[in-house]
């Protein structure tokens, strides 16, 4: 069950990482934010929709466990909404690595809140994967603006919150199932809760053209596809494996971007970044290694 885990986490990191780089070309292509952002969820509602019919007692979940799933759900709005609005205000590589802190969040809300004991070892290795992050992005100082700064903290909070509140939902004893709710109900409210959210925001507040080239499309669902298998292997990995180790290895998710950004974009890759993303990689070896021996 543990591997099972470690391996979903590891697959959400990947997609999650490949999904700035594919999303950067469709903007090169000439796509808008405000249909990325609807399409995002549009096309994870429409992926997750065949497993509807076999969900027993799915608005009865919905209904005795509203406040758990509009808050996971803000979750994931307010790591969108933080993500893509601090980048007008601060270099990209700044709110990334602030983006980043979110797992020692989650490792200290684990340790302080849920009193769950994890060894110094591992304690140890969420940090040193951290400085291997800050390695990895290298991260502009140039541009320093407290709205960018807070936005992406606003960020780190949603993408926290949404592990967190993931765990509590897995649970035993959450009505009115016993064994707690699986991923695929969570992952079906997430997706079509945002995907009304931002229909209505971004027809009333912005501007939302459905008028493009189908090439267009067709690279905008790449990341889209990617998001919808990422947070779906999100949610199976916590109950596995806890909040803090599936925290842990989605660390994976900056080094996978840098890397997609270097064979998909024609970036640079730097000496410092190479170190970094080894840094990240035997840290999470190490991780899996000792919480598979414990």
């Amino acid at each position: 069950m543990f591997i099972f885990g470690v391996i979903f986490a590891l697959v959400a990191g990947i997609l999650f990482g490949l999904i700035g780089p594919t999303t950067k070309i469709a903007y090169n292509s000439g796509a808008s934010v405000a249909l990325t952002i609807f399409l995002r969820y549009a096309v994870a509602s429409i992926i997750i929709l065949p497993f509807i019919p076999y969900q027993k007692n799915l608005l009865e979940i919905f209904k005795k466990n509203l406040k758990y799933f509009l808050s996971i759900s803000a979750g994931s709005i307010l790591l969108t909404l933080g993500l893509l609005t601090s980048v007008i205000f601060i270099e990209v590589s700044l709110t990334i690595l602030i983006f980043c802190l979110y797992p020692i969040y989650v490792l200290l809300f684990s340790i302080i809140i849920d009193k769950e004991k994890i060894s110094l070892t591992v304690k140890l290795l969420f940090f040193v994967t951290f400085l291997g992050i800050v390695l990895v992005i290298g991260p502009s100082f140039k541009v320093i603006n407290i709205i960018g700064i807070l936005l992406a903290f606003l960020a780190s909070l949603g993408s926290t919150s949404m592990i967190i509140i993931n765990q509590k939902m897995s649970l035993k004893g959450i009505s009115p199932i016993p064994k707690g709710i699986s991923p695929i109900p969570i992952n079906i409210f997430i997706n079509i809760f945002n995907t009304i959210f931002f229909f209505v925001i971004l027809k009333i507040f912005f501007s939302l053209n459905f008028n493009f080239d189908i090439n267009i499309y067709l690279l905008i669902l790449i990341p889209s596809v990617c998001y919808s298998f990422a947070l779906l292997s999100q949610l199976i990995a916590i109950p596995k494996i806890g909040q803090s180790y599936t925290a842990l290895f989605l660390y994976l998710e900056p080094v996978v971007g840098v890397l997609g950004a270097v064979f998909l974009l024609n970036e640079n890759l730097e000496t410092y970044q190479m170190i970094g993303a080894s840094i990240v990689i035997i840290s999470l070896l190490s991780a899996s290694f000792i919480s598979r021996k414990n």
